[in-house]
């Protein structure tokens, strides 16, 4: 049978056990909006600032992909990427993490409570290091780490590892509310 992954989004709760698991595709499109409140509401409310000096931030998001139909085989080398082409203008940015935190059937070890007001290199343990998600196209995809057992998904209820996206404002921005961007995860099915 052909895999079907949806791409899931976990908040609330407290690190290392999200409070709630959400199904991106029963929010949108939009289907995430990045904000300063830790909830999956696709509205206007708690919208990042334009700081007078510096940068601001939303609070940061782990997406997933989840199993909802298991694959004959195994499905393995998931890769994220964008169009390489961020519409949002001057001063808004979009950064990923380049770690992968753990997330599998069995362990939401590397979820932690989302910040706004710092960078998740400087308060998600995990994440040491972060760039503009726009870098990632389809030709210079980022690896997206897998800890379900032989590092494959083969059966309903498994997962890659998280995501950690986080949007920037900074003091250079303009005002108002920015286009919607697609962001893609492709792997391979066998």
């Amino acid at each position: 049978m052909v895999a079907s992954l949806s791409v899931y989004y976990d908040f609330g709760g407290s690190d290392g056990s999200p409070g709630t698991n959400q199904d991106v595709d029963a929010l949108g499109p939009p289907n995430v909006r990045f904000k300063t409140a830790d909830n999956a509401t696709i509205d206007t409310n708690d919208p990042v600032s334009i700081p007078a000096a510096g940068t601001n931030y939303s609070y940061w998001k782990h997406l997933y992909l989840y199993c909802d139909t298991a694959p004959d085989t195994q499905v393995d080398n998931v890769q994220f990427y964008t169009d390489g082409t961020c519409s949002w203008g001057t001063g808004v940015t979009l950064q990923i993490g380049w770690e992968c935190p753990t997330k599998n059937s069995g362990s939401d070890s590397g979820y932690e409570v989302a910040d706004e007001a710092v960078t998740m290199v400087s308060n998600h343990t995990e994440i040491t290091s972060q760039t503009d998600a726009f870098n990632f196209t389809s030709g210079s995809t980022k690896a997206i780490s897998i800890s379900e057992a032989s590092s494959v998904i083969d059966a309903i209820g498994e997962t890659t590892d998280y995501s950690i996206l986080q949007g920037n404002v900074a003091s250079t921005a303009g005002p108002g509310d920015k286009d919607n961007e697609t962001l893609t995860f492709q792997y391979d099915e066998i």
